[in-house]
């Protein structure tokens, strides 16, 4: 099967540089790798990570999941959004663990949308979707703010390497994230997948491969992933109510009282200049 995947997606590399009308050589140089290893690769017979697929495609001007969705007419095209670390992940097992939860999920039916979100701003659309799901106290429960927006959200044992991603079908949208990592580190991801959401980042795929699983860093700068990690700090750790708790409460019991992590919270309180 992975043989298999390799010469779909060595065909459909090779399908989209024609049609840009690039070279081998062209290609190999724009993505840092030989033209033997371009030629081997079209032909499927070279083993490709995410990274030097994320660089194709972006120099070939074709979304992500033209390389790997399987072909069915029914399914129409589906937006990705990547919550992981997966430069170093094969593709047939990053491709498997995609398709797998598509298979699971095509069925299963969308909570009904019960806020809509005006606000582009990052941390004003997490007051507002707070504000309209009333949702006044620590901990947020992510799980029903994303029912309140339309999102169904789903565990599921994806690979390692990646933490969350989110398939996007018109107005809604579906959560996929990895069981196996730790629930605080799980209840982030969803917000940030749910940050993506609101946000409308809907041209373009994310694939966090770099930075803190959990929180924001400072200096980190990479306009949407900023943003979603805004939105996500700010959904879970509400600036007023950390402010209000943080002037009698340790960063430890500030942690758990708001069901994050110790680094996501110790971002936050130095974000917030506390």
């Amino acid at each position: 099967m992975a043989d298999d995947l390799m010469k779909q997606v060595g065909a459909r590399v090779k399908r989209a540089r024609e049609a840009r009308g690039l070279s081998q050589v062209e290609l190999a140089a724009s993505i840092g790798i030989s033209q033997a290893a371009v030629s081997n690769l079209e032909a499927g017979n070279r083993p490709m990570r995410v990274d030097e697929l994320v660089a194709i495609s972006r120099t070939l001007g074709e979304d992500f999941d033209y390389f790997i969705a399987p072909t069915r007419e029914q399914r129409g095209p589906v937006g990705v959004t990547l919550r992981a670390e997966v430069a170093d992940l094969p593709i047939p097992d990053f491709a498997a663990a995609i398709n797998a939860f598509v298979d699971e999920i095509e069925d299963a039916p969308f909570p009904q949308a019960r806020v809509t979100v005006k606000a582009a701003k990052a941390d004003t659309a997490a007051r507002e979707v707070l504000a309209k799901a009333k949702l006044t106290r620590p901990p947020i429960d992510v799980q029903a703010v994303a029912r309140e927006l339309g999102v169904a959200v789903f565990s599921r044992p994806f690979p390692n390497a990646l933490s969350a991603l989110i398939l996007r079908h018109g107005k809604n949208a579906f959560i996929g994230v990895n069981s196996h990592q730790a629930p605080v580190r799980q209840r982030f991801s969803v917000a940030h997948e749910l940050g993506h959401f609101v946000l409308h980042h809907a041209d373009h795929h994310f694939i966090d491969y770099a930075g803190s699983p959990e929180g924001e860093v400072p200096g980190y700068d990479w306009e949407h992933e900023r943003a979603a990690n805004q939105f996500a700090a700010e959904l879970l750790m509400p600036a007023e109510m950390v402010t209000r708790d943080a002037r009698t409460t340790s960063l430890p019991r500030l942690a758990r009282r708001y069901d994050v992590s110790q680094e996501a919270m110790g971002f936050r309180v130095a974000n917030l200049g506390l």
